[in-house]
């Protein structure tokens, strides 16, 4: 069955529904995109939440399509990102059920943003780790749902907790300035929040995403040795969908600067120019990545960012 563009089926939906309807079609246009985003953000496979056991000492939980860590040591539970106080108590819930009764010892947050730091109370740690900068912005905003950190941090920093050597690498300028991924060399795993993810586009073109920054940590860790990845959205994979990641952000940046060379530095400002400008990165994308999740909710906010970014080099 031919597979047609996004925006082919956004305008026949779009026709549609203005066929029949005699809304205001600006409303319309918003219904069926937010519609078609729904299906980005909430397939069944991501309804609920689930604890699943990864290796001998490492859990994945899964609330929604958000995903964290959970390390069993000797002292205590290493638990990553509490999410939500929700999401927090349907850990706690999933992990009396598997047995894993120890206290928290360490709850540590991998950057501010407050839809990965709130709830942290529910779990009751011991300690609490972020990086240093991560109260003067919390002192900008409501953060009153966040749970202090006990101890701060800058650059990477090895962590033994129970015998199990945690590694926190420090990722720079990435998704904030605040970022980390966390390594467990023996358990030969990693996992990295709002960063990297697998066979699955950006969330509308990421925004907040620094790409020179973020290309350049993200092969720093690609070099690491571990076989499984775990991103904090959606599904984990292997090694091979961490690199395969690194080669869609230089594949969009390559596609930028050959947009550039071939339709001018100057955002296009005509409408043909614009649609073939549009073309030119959805038909080279399509080929390569059009069976990735949320290829056809995110490929115009993918293009859009990626034009933006390369023209002001961020």
């Amino acid at each position: 069955m031919k597979k047609f563009p996004a925006y082919v089926l956004l305008g026949t939906g779009l026709i549609a529904a203005l066929l029949i309807s005699s809304c205001n079609p600006k409303r319309m246009i918003m219904k069926i995109a937010v519609g078609d985003l729904a299906n980005y953000f909430g397939p069944e496979e991501y309804d609920g939440t689930e604890l699943v056991k990864l290796t001998d000492r490492v859990y994945t939980y899964r609330w929604t399509w958000y995903r964290s860590i959970v390390i069993d040591t000797d002292e205590g539970l290493v638990i990553t990102d509490p999410f939500n106080a929700e999401a927090a108590a349907a850990l706690k819930k999933h992990l009396q059920e598997m047995g894993l009764t120890k206290p928290v010892h360490t709850l540590f947050y991998s950057h501010y943003h407050l839809d990965h730091t709130e709830g942290g109370a529910t779990l009751e740690p011991e300690q609490i780790v972020a990086h240093e900068k991560c109260p003067a912005y919390w002192s900008n905003i409501d953060a009153s749902r966040v749970l202090a950190p006990t101890k701060l941090i800058e650059g990477d920093e090895t962590l033994t907790i129970g015998g199990v050597e945690i590694q926190l690498l420090y990722l720079g300028k990435t998704h904030t300035d605040t970022l980390y991924a966390v390594y467990l060399p023996k358990e030969r795993l990693l996992w990295t929040a709002d960063f990297a993810l697998v066979r699955t586009i950006l969330p509308i073109g990421g925004p907040d995403y620094y790409f020179p920054g973020a290309i350049k940590a993200m092969e720093r860790l690609a070099a690491l040795e571990f076989d499984t990845f775990v991103p904090s959205h959606f599904g984990y994979g292997k090694k091979q969908d961490l690199v395969d990641y690194v080669a869609f952000l230089k594949h969009l940046q390559d596609l930028g600067v050959r947009s550039m060379e071939k339709f001018g530095r100057e955002v296009p400002r005509d409408r043909e120019t614009l649609q073939n400008a549009f073309d030119f990165y959805y038909d080279d994308l399509e080929e390569s990545y059009g069976d990735w999740h949320g290829f056809d909710q995110n490929v115009l906010f993918v293009i859009s960012r990626t034009s933006t970014g390369v023209r002001l080099g961020y």
